[in-house]
């Protein structure tokens, strides 16, 4: 590759490092073009790319970037995923593929909010549900009290009827109880 070349593909990889939300660095050995593909796919699905990058440029490109922490995990052959959307989904590929890589394929390390992640917090993290399930979640904890509060106040009437009809049903007993006998 003719300098020029390099210093194109260095400028590449830069702009790659400054638009990723997310990234994960792995180790890629004896993979075939057909499982590469397969988990190309996977990460289009959501919003990611892969790249396998010569070592040395990528060290170029992560100079003065908080990207340069990682400098340690470009060793062997790299591979890196940068995610342009849910850090979480890239994630969640990169140790599902991982674990069906049959030992081909191994996570080195990530990147998340100008923080290195090791291999073991990149795997936490892809334990973490989804935005959506969050979210889910989130809505369902905040409307709980709101219709917990709607029952009790719907159960309030209800409860004093129930016991005016109890009283009403029983006042005519106790007049009958009352009543002088002829």
């Amino acid at each position: 590759m003719k300098k020029e070349n390099k210093s194109e593909a260095v400028d590449a990889l830069k702009s790659a490092i400054e638009a990723q939300r997310g990234a994960v660095v792995a180790s890629f050995r004896g993979v075939t073009v057909a499982e590469i593909t397969v988990l190309r796919k996977k990460l289009r699905e959501v919003n990611a790319e892969i790249r396998v990058v010569k070592n040395t440029m990528i060290r170029r490109a992560a100079e003065g970037t908080p990207f340069s922490g990682l400098s340690e995990s470009f060793k062997g052959p790299t591979a890196i995923a940068f995610s342009h959307g849910d850090p979480v989904a890239l994630a969640k590929v990169m140790k599902e593929y991982v674990a069906a890589a049959n030992q081909k394929v191994t996570l080195k390390a990530g990147f998340l909010d100008g923080k290195t992640l090791t291999d073991q917090e990149v795997r936490a993290l892809a334990d973490v549900p989804s935005r959506e399930v969050l979210l889910t979640r989130m809505a369902r904890s905040m409307n709980y009290p709101i219709s917990r509060l709607a029952q009790v106040l719907a159960d309030g009437p209800r409860s004093f009827a129930t016991v005016l009809e109890s009283i009403r049903k029983q006042k005519p007993e106790e007049a009958a109880a009352d009543a002088p006998t002829a």
